[in-house]
Formats: C-alpha cells, sequence, structure tokens
C-alpha cells in the first residue's frame, strides 16, 4: 500500500495528468451508478453486463457529471496531503 500511495505522489503534477481525490465522506454532488471514462467527446460506461459507448447529449451529459465530481475533487497540495495522512495512518511496515 505504501508503494501505491508514494507512485500517486509522484503523479500529482505531472502536465498530462489530472489527479484528484474526492475525500472520504464529503457529501457529493453526484452519484454516478456506473464508473466511466471520458475520451474527447465520447464516454465509455462499464455496467454489470459490459461496456457501452456514448457520444453527442448523452456523453455531454457524463462530461456534466465529471465535472460536478471535479469540484467535489481535491487536488495539488489538498491532494498531497490526503496521500500523506494516509500513508501515516498505515501501520509500521
Amino acid at each position: 500500500m505504501r508503494g501505491q500511495l508514494d507512485r500517486l505522489q509522484t503523479v500529482i503534477g505531472t502536465p498530462n495528468i489530472r489527479f484528484g481525490i474526492i475525500p472520504f465522506g464529503i457529501p457529493l454532488s453526484t452519484t454516478p451508478q456506473n464508473s466511466f471514462q471520458i475520451y474527447d467527446d465520447t464516454a465509455m460506461v462499464e455496467t454489470f453486463v459490459g461496456e457501452t459507448t456514448h457520444t453527442h447529449e448523452s456523453a455531454a451529459a457524463y462530461a456534466r457529471v465529471m465535472d460536478r465530481l471535479w469540484n467535489d475533487a481535491v487536488t495539488g497540495h489538498s491532494a498531497r496531503k490526503l496521500i500523506f495522512d494516509a500513508v501515516e495512518a498505515l501501520p509500521p511496515a
């Protein structure tokens, strides 16, 4: 676990990576029912039975959900602090 958390620390600030953490216990502005990824104007949604691809208006709806989740997330120094606190809470190696 320490190695994974350390790796996350190195990702923060990388120019081509947008990294955020939604802190445990905060009220979310939205709660997606499935995981999804957005690539340009396409949304890929993972469901219990497979994956679906959405474009146009339905992809835009997923983009709006993603924007709301980004508003709930912490980034930069605040994300580093959450990771540091998680490492500190681990039992000694």
